[in-house]
């Protein structure tokens, strides 16, 4: 199993079991520490997975990420996962804010 072949689950059925589930929050997590301590740019998704994601095409694979696990299983958490993710990015300087 792979972050990508998940999400590409997720485009065809629309949907996504506990275990896919669990597995994407799993990388989730895994890829802000790696963003955190190495800022190293993650990869782009491809455009059928932004769609999914509901996100911008050229968007990064972990922002989907975010945005379906958001979509699917929210959290009430002060910060949604798409703004952990978000802020990760522009601490990493990947994503420039005036």
């Amino acid at each position: 199993m792979t972050p990508s072949l998940v999400l590409m689950d997720y485009v065809e059925r629309k949907t996504l079991n506990n275990e896919q589930l669990e597995y994407l929050e799993q990388v989730l997590k895994a890829s802000i520490q790696k963003l955190k301590f190495t800022g190293i740019e993650p990869i782009i998704s491809n455009n059928k997975i932004c769609d999914a994601a509901l996100i911008s095409h050229g968007s990064y694979e972990i922002s989907c990420i975010a945005s379906i696990l958001d979509m699917l299983k929210p959290i009430e958490k002060p910060m949604e996962r798409k703004k952990k993710v978000f802020n990760a990015l522009c601490n990493a300087g990947l994503i420039v804010t005036d």
